[in-house]
């Protein structure tokens, strides 16, 4: 039996976003440098799409404030990062590096994205130092007020 077609992620047009007023949510603080190894390690393909999406998980929706995506996303850390695109655009442009955000939504959460970096027109396979300290520099860390709990596994 044939698997149906994978579809292909479309990609926000940063162009028509209000950048100064526009956010992005990342679970958990990856200012923490405990946290650099784990966020190299999440910045990975997604098998979902036929084109190449690499990036890391994010929450974005055109219009909605801070509140919002942290309630609707129900992120189970303690903290979260967030940035306004235009903060992120204006950090990577140091780093010689793009933003690039793919549509990415789940069944969980409609308003998922992956986030990922170009250098040179090519989105990077693999987090480089430059575009992490970008990041880094770009996220505000804040206590998650929504956080929820994540059902214990069973041994």
């Amino acid at each position: 039996m044939q698997l149906p077609p994978k579809p292909s992620a479309a990609t926000i047009n940063l162009a028509h976003v209000t950048i100064l007023a526009e956010i992005v949510i990342r679970a958990g603080n990856v200012t923490d440098p405990l946290n650099r190894v784990h966020t190299i390690q999440a910045y990975e393909p997604d098998d979902r799409y036929s084109n190449d999406v690499v990036g890391l998980s994010v929450v974005f929706h055109v219009g909605a404030s801070l509140d919002e995506l942290a309630r609707t996303a129900a992120f189970p850390n303690a903290q979260l990062g967030y940035t306004t695109i235009g903060r992120l655009t204006q950090e990577l442009a140091q780093a010689q590096r793009v933003l690039v955000l793919f549509v990415t939504p789940t069944t969980l959460n409609p308003d998922h994205h992956t986030l990922a970096f170009a250098y040179q027109g090519v989105v990077e396979q693999t987090l480089k130092d430059p575009a992490h300290d970008a990041l880094i520099r770009a996220l505000t860390i804040v206590s998650n007020p929504y956080q929820t709990r994540r059902p214990r596994r069973r041994p």
